[in-house]
């Protein structure tokens, strides 16, 4: 393993300037794209940065705490969750072109106890196959047990990774099809920081956010960043927690603000000279093609239908994200919000086109009021296997529920007794009698109707 990183003096293109308040020529039709989301409290806080024309403007929208008292700003620190899968790819990227490693390198190259403990998976699992998801190893290892379900990465350490790669067996052929993996991204950034000598956070600093001056990009703020990162909450606009990482930081554990995310992008629209340089065009070039519903990726970077455009988005427990980056039409677009579950990846394609000069239609939402009294008798906890619950809340006008283990969604009526997600393909169907609570509810998803009785207090 190299102890010595070598430190390249980079020119960095810069961005021409700034939009004149006022200035940037979509600017109101962007506002009006925001303004439907803000209104319906669909979510809390939301920070723009676009780049245009050779000229970057940022917007921002909502309040943080949602009570209208303190605006976010370009200093406003967010998670950007999956978005750190791009620079976890960047710095594979950076290894290669520095000569360290080879795409084609299995990981028992520097996981090698893997040669005698799992030789099928260390022999068979290359560097390339994690930063696609196409590795067949699961989303998340089975022997993450967080003692806080809100904070799901907490704890999982390097032991705990090596016992479960020991004995671990690919849900198909490595390279054969994609599987979403946050656990093939975190042991990409674990393995890149053992090759390195050193920590992943450390490592992000030398190779990217130091080199491209991306002083509020970190996976550990500093004291006085702490006290600039938006606070984070759930789609039922509930206080959550910020997720810390551990090892798996690699596949979501960046905070950054809309300012570096602009440089991050504008980057990546015209490498810098050097190695840094080198592995953006590396990682910027496509490396699998599109294949049936499969899209077409470089190294981190999903690419759009249209061939050219790169993006990706991200989400923890408390915060959401997207950014789209065109070479091309010269745009780039981030959105960063603190609401999870906000369904703001449509807004950010929305914003990207707009920023194309393209005309958008606002999303509408449908307005409804809960009356209290009735929402009351849905209240509750229901079960629907054994160890798990459906919680049924009321909270700030709103219908919630929240399966055991995941986070609160929030629900619109579709009739007196039926409850749709707003996010996700379900409906929940109360029972209820002529007076008192509901007594049993069923959850309908994917053709299956299943019956959670009631828990009785």
């Amino acid at each position: 393993m190299r102890s010595i990183i070598l430190v390249f003096i980079l020119t960095l293109p810069a961005v021409e300037s700034t939009f004149a308040q006022g200035d940037f020529p979509h600017a109101k039709k962007i506002d009006a794209i925001v303004a439907p989301w803000v209104k319906h409290r669909k979510a809390n806080a939301i920070s723009i940065g676009v780049i245009s024309g050779g000229k970057t403007w940022t917007a921002h929208y909502g309040s943080l705490n949602g009570d209208g008292k303190q605006a976010p700003d370009d200093r406003t620190l967010y998670e950007i969750g999956s978005i750190t899968k791009v620079f976890t790819s960047l710095l594979l990227a950076d290894a290669v072109e520095s000569g360290t490693l080879k795409l084609s390198d299995s990981i028992s190259h520097v996981m090698t106890e893997l040669r005698t403990k799992n030789p099928t998976v260390g022999e068979s699992v290359t560097f390339q196959h994690l930063s696609h998801h196409n590795s067949g190893l699961p989303v998340s290892p089975s022997n993450i047990h967080p003692d806080d379900s809100t904070n799901p990465f907490r704890g999982y350490d390097r032991t705990l990774l090596t016992d479960y790669m020991s004995s671990v067996k690919p849900t198909r052929k490595p390279g054969e099809a994609y599987e979403y993996s946050n656990l093939a991204v975190g042991l990409l950034g674990d393995l890149l920081s053992r090759q390195s000598g050193i920590s992943y956070g450390e490592l992000l600093k030398q190779k990217i956010t130091g080199p491209l001056k991306m002083m509020d990009t970190s996976v550990s703020p500093s004291a006085e960043q702490t006290t600039r990162v938006a606070p984070p909450f759930n789609a039922a606009l509930l206080a959550d927690r910020k997720w810390d990482f551990d090892l798996l930081a690699g596949c979501g554990a960046i905070r950054s603000t809309v300012s570096d995310m602009l440089l991050f992008m504008e980057a990546s629209q015209k490498s810098p000279d050097g190695l840094l340089g080198k592995a953006i065009e590396l990682a910027w070039k496509q490396h699998k093609p599109a294949k049936d519903s499969e899209r077409a990726m470089g190294l981190g970077w999903m690419i759009a239908g249209d061939g050219s455009t790169r993006w990706h988005n991200g989400q923890t427990g408390g915060y959401q994200s997207m950014m789209l980056v065109s070479r091309v039409t010269g745009t780039a677009v981030v959105l960063l919000c603190n609401t999870a579950g906000s369904g703001v990846d449509q807004l950010g394609e929305q914003i990207f086109q707009a920023a194309l000069g393209m005309n958008v239609k606002p999303k509408s939402f449908d307005e409804f009021n809960v009356d209290p009294k009735e929402a009351a008798r849905f209240a509750g906890k229901y079960q629907l296997a054994p160890g798990v619950e459906i919680n049924v809340q009321v909270k700030n006008g709103r219908m919630m529920a929240q399966l055991t283990g995941q986070q609160f969604l929030s629900l619109e009526p579709k009739s007196k007794t039926e409850w749709r997600y707003q996010l996700v393909d379900a409906v929940l169907e109360f029972e209820l009698p002529k007076t008192g609570p509901s007594n049993k509810v069923t959850l309908h998803q994917n053709g299956r109707d299943m019956p959670a009785p009631r828990i009785k207090e």
